[in-house]
């Protein structure tokens, strides 16, 4: 039973790692491409300033669940420390499902916002979107221009912070020694 946690847990791992490195890689080539373009021919895209900013928000989403697998987030342990090892491991199995429960929280959160504002236009998106999807015939491409794909971000951070804590809280049952307290 450990091994396979591990496994999916090393298979969580490197699905956050390329999420949150595509994100920011994609992020620094927009930048670097726009500003190039900005000062060497004066224009720049312009989709090139709103949609680095959504690839940051999914950035963010996957290394939040991945910080939080490799046990590295943020935590304050001040009051923790003192206690003794055998009341640490329930604390923080503790504090995983409360985790849990929170990105199962912002998950739904994310899918209300994305049915109460989803359908509107990114507004640096939407005109190269339609003339891209007019262009190829792919009508599927128009829906980068909507808010819709770009809010997801929150439901699918929800999603997998909610699934890390989870493992994370099943590996400290399974396997006493899994994670550093």
């Amino acid at each position: 039973m450990a091994e396979r946690l591990d496994r999916v847990h090393r298979l969580m791992q490197r699905l956050c790692a390329i999420g949150a490195g595509s994100s920011m890689a994609g992020l620094f080539a927009i930048i670097f491409i726009n500003a190039l373009r900005r000062y060497t021919i004066g224009k720049s895209f312009e989709w090139g300033e709103e949609l680095p900013i959504y690839l940051a928000i999914y950035g963010v989403m996957f290394g939040s669940a991945l910080a939080y697998l490799q046990d590295r987030h943020v935590r304050f342990t001040l009051f923790i420390d003192f206690l003794p090892e055998a009341l640490r491991r329930p604390v923080f199995a503790a504090v995983d499902l409360a985790v849990a429960a929170t990105g199962a929280v912002l998950a739904w959160s994310g899918v209300l916002l994305v049915q109460r504002r989803g359908a509107v236009d990114a507004a640096g998106l939407i005109g190269p979107a339609k003339d891209y999807a007019a262009q190829t015939g792919l009508g599927w491409i128009e829906a980068f221009g909507h808010l819709a794909v770009w809010q997801t971000a929150i439901s699918v951070g929800g999603v997998l912070l909610a699934a890390a804590s989870a493992l994370n809280f099943a590996r400290r049952l399974a396997t006493p020694t899994a994670l550093e307290a």
